[in-house]
């Protein structure tokens, strides 16, 4: 067994400024990066690496630009790649707080092998844009993995996003295979109430056309109140 990053190696050694990791079933930040030791050195080495390098690629060709203005976007996209990289940080994060039960342990297989389309898997992007506070430009400049609450009870969807800087992805998982008649309604609620544009599975690229609006203050002022405390007990121990 090896030790896998959660997020890409590549990615930690992209943005050296993240150097507190917020670990939410511990409600603490901690310096050190953020690994599982439980992943087998072919599957890490030969099949995940493909994935992280990918993940990058798309740090390189897009995440490491903010994004300035709603004005239109075009994203362009291997989606087998694009989809097994998100399942992974997705999987891999939920395993240090879901031990058992874990409502991703499904799509291992996707992960690991990819050429799968999952029909019961939607994926939306939302670009953030910047907020000016006291007349300076504050960047969206983070790495997330989080639950999404709708303010609604779910039964038939799980809702997750993973943000890089300026780049929203919100997955949307269905807990059946075969979604149900009665769940439709639910399903046009969490998708009209999700920002962006759909990713499509069975094209290249995307046109994002219509983004929330929302800026840097929106996205982190309620994480950043609710987490102060911890914060500051990080920052005096760095002390």
């Amino acid at each position: 067994m090896t030790k896998e990053h959660i997020w890409p190696k590549c990615i930690i050694t992209r943005m050296p400024k993240l150097t507190a990791r917020y670990t939410g079933s511990r409600n603490k930040f901690i310096g050190a990066e953020l690994v599982i030791a439980d992943v087998c050195a072919v599957c890490n080495n030969k099949k995940l690496s493909p994935l992280d390098a990918y993940f990058c690629f798309l740090f390189d060709k897009y995440f490491q630009y903010f994004h300035e203005s709603q004005s239109d976007f075009q994203f362009e996209y291997d989606y087998d790649m694009l989809l097994r990289s998100l399942l992974k940080i997705t999987y891999n994060t939920s395993r240090t707080i879901i031990k058992e039960n874990n409502p991703f342990r499904k799509y291992r297989k996707v992960i690991i092998e990819g050429n799968i389309i999952r029909e019961d898997i939607a994926i939306k992007l939302d670009l953030i844009l910047p907020s000016i506070e006291e007349g300076i430009k504050l960047y969206p400049n983070s790495a997330r993995c989080a639950a999404i609450d709708l303010q609604r009870t779910l039964n038939h969807c799980i809702v997750r996003c993973i943000a890089v800087n300026s780049f929203y992805f919100y997955i949307v998982f269905f807990k059946s295979e075969i979604f149900p008649e009665e769940a439709m309604d639910e399903l046009a609620f969490v998708m009209n109430n999700l920002p962006g544009a759909i990713v499509h599975p069975y094209r290249s690229n995307v046109t994002i056309d219509s983004i929330s609006g929302k800026d840097t203050r929106d996205m982190h002022e309620d994480f950043i109140r609710a987490t102060q405390s911890s914060y500051e007990d990080f920052l005096k121990k760095g002390k």
